[in-house]
């Protein structure tokens, strides 16, 4: 006799035998409530595991799938067999991105699973079914925050996932020109406050002078502590375009766009003094004695002292009296003159108006 499979029904149980040999073997049909992401079927098969059954009722299993008993385990007559799918779940919640697998089908239950409060705006419905593909979605929480523009400033509760658009459910819309102190792409951040400044852009062309250098050059011929002025500076002249940036009306940047310059400045020249201080000639220092007192009231008898009060030298000249009797001849001012000197120049101012200059005379 032929191998064979034969099917005999015995009160209303169907029994495979398998003849092998000449010898048959039993066996049974097991009928199996199969319930697969919720969905209840009956299904029969014949002997074998949970995992051969689930096969031919061509559920492929992955690595993240649940059945319930283990698909190792035997199949036996009358057995509840629970396959539930493992589905990826990405979200992104308050701006940072989680992904996590779940076999639940409920959006609600994985909301749980996640810490998502009610309040949370979603950007998928709350009460829909999660497929064995998956989902990825985003949730944010209500943030508090203060808005200030176009001088009004406004406290609000958002769950809007970006800064641009909880602007423009506030009716307030940026333009390319303003600034916002956070990024429009940007989560909203709680007890933030958002500030929008109003930028306007311009063109302006004025006429400018140009500064001159001043260079300073070392001449030996020349008394040291004094200076002079070899070239005089010149201010150039130019013609700019600016453009010009305010943030709600005030200027905040400004950068050049062309430029034509219709005279170069000239630079001053500076002579600065490096030789010996000139001796402006003889010396008269007649009356000496009473130089000597008058600089011991004026100065404590120090003939090089300058207090910066504007008097110079032991009998405390100002500066322009000491020029205008030609002191400058000896030194810039009284305090850089030899004491000789600076006698010299007292008995010309003696001899034009008296001691009634110096009041410790």
């Amino acid at each position: 006799m032929k191998n064979g499979l034969k099917t005999l029904l015995i009160g209303g149980v169907g029994i495979a035998t398998l003849a092998v040999g000449g010898v048959g073997t039993a066996i049974a049909d097991n009928e199996v409530s199969l319930n697969v992401d919720g969905q209840q079927k009956t299904v029969h098969h014949f002997g074998g595991t949970i995992a051969d059954m689930l096969d031919k009722q061509g559920i492929q299993l992955g690595d993240h799938d649940q059945v319930i008993p283990d698909a190792s385990q035997k199949l036996h007559d009358g057995e509840n067999v629970t396959v539930r799918f493992g589905r990826q779940i990405t979200v992104t919640f308050n701006g940072q991105t989680h992904t996590l697998w779940t076999t639940s089908t409920n959006l609600a239950e994985i909301l749980a699973q996640l810490g998502v409060s009610d309040d949370a705006k979603l950007s998928v419905d709350r009460s829909m079914n999660v497929g064995r593909e998956g989902l990825t979605f985003t949730a944010v929480t209500p943030r508090h925050v203060k808005v200030i523009a176009d001088g009004r400033t406004v406290e609000v509760s958002s769950t809007d996932p970006t800064v641009g658009g909880l602007l423009k459910g506030l009716g307030i819309e940026v333009g390319g020109d303003d600034v916002t102190s956070a990024p429009l792409e940007s989560l909203p951040v709680e007890g933030m406050t958002l500030t929008v400044q109003r930028g306007h852009v311009d063109e302006k062309t004025v006429d400018e002078p140009i500064d001159y250098d001043t260079v300073r050059q070392e001449d030996p011929s020349i008394p040291s502590g004094t200076t002079k002025v070899k070239t005089a500076g010149v201010e150039g002249a130019r013609t700019v375009t600016y453009r010009i940036k305010t943030l709600d009306g005030k200027e905040a940047q400004r950068d050049v766009l062309s430029q034509t310059v219709h005279k170069q400045p000239v630079s001053k020249v500076v002579l600065v003094g490096t030789g010996q201080a000139a001796s402006g000639g003889a010396t008269d220092t007649a009356n000496s004695g009473i130089w000597d007192r008058i600089a011991q009231c004026e100065s404590g008898g120090n003939w090089s002292i300058n207090t910066g009060n504007g008097y110079y030298g032991g009998l405390q000249f100002a500066a322009s009296t000491w020029a205008a009797y030609g002191g400058t001849a000896y030194a810039p001012t009284a305090n850089l003159a030899t004491r000789d000197q600076q006698i010299t120049i007292a008995n010309k101012v003696y001899a034009a108006s008296g001691l009634s200059a110096w009041g410790c005379a």
